[in-house]
């Protein structure tokens, strides 16, 4: 599916939704869109809300597992990637500032 077809289906579902908040489909497609979209919070919500309605739905139940650690795995490799910058700009002000010392002496 393509991009925009995934916001087509995302408002179909929406829509859905408001016209019934039970219909556990719309929350399903809801969510796998938002997985497609990359927009991954949402899309948890959305597979919460469906359990909260099947709480005995493994398949959804699961897919929330995974994309829960998706998520964690998204931010650590965040945390790397800045904590890597964080030691960038600590060593340059490391370095101006053994620049500004040794011009006292």
């Amino acid at each position: 599916m393509r991009l925009e077809e995934h916001g087509y289906a995302l408002s179909d579902a929406t829509e859905a939704i408001r016209l019934d908040p039970k219909y556990v489909k719309a929350y399903y497609r809801r969510a796998t869109c938002h997985l497609q979209l990359m927009k991954y919070q949402l899309a948890v919500a959305d597979f919460k809300k469906v359990l909260a309605l099947e709480p005995h739905n493994d398949t959804v139940r699961s897919q929330l597992v995974s994309t829960q650690k998706l998520i964690r795995k998204i931010e650590f490799e965040k945390a790397i990637e800045f904590e890597g910058e964080k030691c960038a700009v600590d060593r340059c002000l490391e370095i101006i500032q053994e620049g500004t010392c040794s011009s006292r002496v």
